[in-house]
C-alpha cells in the first residue's frame, strides 16, 4: 500500500500550512493535494488546526500531541464553550449544522469556532460535502475523539525539546516560539 505523500511529508517534517505564507511551506510547495488533505483526515492520520497564526494548519499525529504538551491550555471562551459542549459528546458535525443550533451570533460562532481550532479543542474528523475537486466541508469533533481513533505512544523526554527537534528543519525559531506561546 502506497502511503500518502502528505503523509510521508507530515512524518518528517510535522506541520504544513494549507495556502502559501513566506515563514512556512504550504500544500502546493511540497506537491501536494487536497485529495491528500481529506485522505488523511478520514484515515485519521492528520490533526487540522489553525495553530499557526491563525492558518489553516496541517500537524502529524506526533506534532500534535507534542504541541498539545508543550503549549499551554487556553481556558475556554464562552462561545468555544457552548460549540465544544455540541460535540462533547463524541458525535461531528458540520459548520453549517453547528451554526444553526449553537444559538450564536455569527460573528461569536466564528470567534468561537476558531478559538477551538487555534487551541487545539477541535479538528476536522472526516471529509463532509465536496464542493470542488480543491475543496469540502468537514465534519468536525473534539480533539480528545480524534486522540482515541489515532493514539500516539507515550512521550519520554522534554516534548518542546522533541518538537523543535521536529520542527527545527521548516519552522524558523521566532515561528516556533510563537507557536508553542
Amino acid at each position: 500500500m502506497r502511503m500518502n505523500p502528505l503523509q510521508s511529508y507530515l512524518e518528517i517534517n510535522g506541520i504544513l500550512l494549507c495556502n502559501r505564507n513566506p515563514d512556512l511551506p504550504a500544500l502546493e510547495d511540497v506537491g501536494c493535494t487536497w485529495q491528500d488533505v481529506t485522505e488523511l483526515i478520514d484515515q485519521h492520520k492528520l490533526f487540522y488546526s489553525k495553530a499557526f497564526r491563525k492558518r489553516t494548519t496541517y500537524l502529524s499525529p506526533e506534532a500534535y500531541y507534542l504541541l498539545k504538551a508543550a503549549k499551554p491550555r487556553k481556558s475556554l471562551t464562552s462561545p468555544a464553550e457552548r460549540i465544544l459542549s455540541l460535540l462533547d459528546n463524541g458525535s461531528t458535525a458540520e459548520t453549517a449544522f453547528l451554526k444553526q443550533v449553537c444559538g450564536l451570533s455569527p460573528k461569536e460562532y466564528r470567534d468561537g469556532f476558531d478559538f477551538l481550532l487555534q487551541n487545539l479543542y477541535i479538528t476536522a474528523m472526516a471529509n463532509g460535502a465536496v464542493l470542488n475537486e480543491t475543496w469540502s466541508t468537514f465534519q468536525y469533533g473534539t480533539a480528545q475523539a480524534w486522540e482515541a481513533l489515532s493514539p500516539f505512544p507515550s512521550m519520554c523526554g522534554d516534548p518542546k525539546v522533541r518538537l523543535w527537534d521536529l520542527l527545527r528543519p521548516t519552522v524558523p525559531e521566532r515561528c516556533f516560539r510563537s507557536l508553542i506561546r
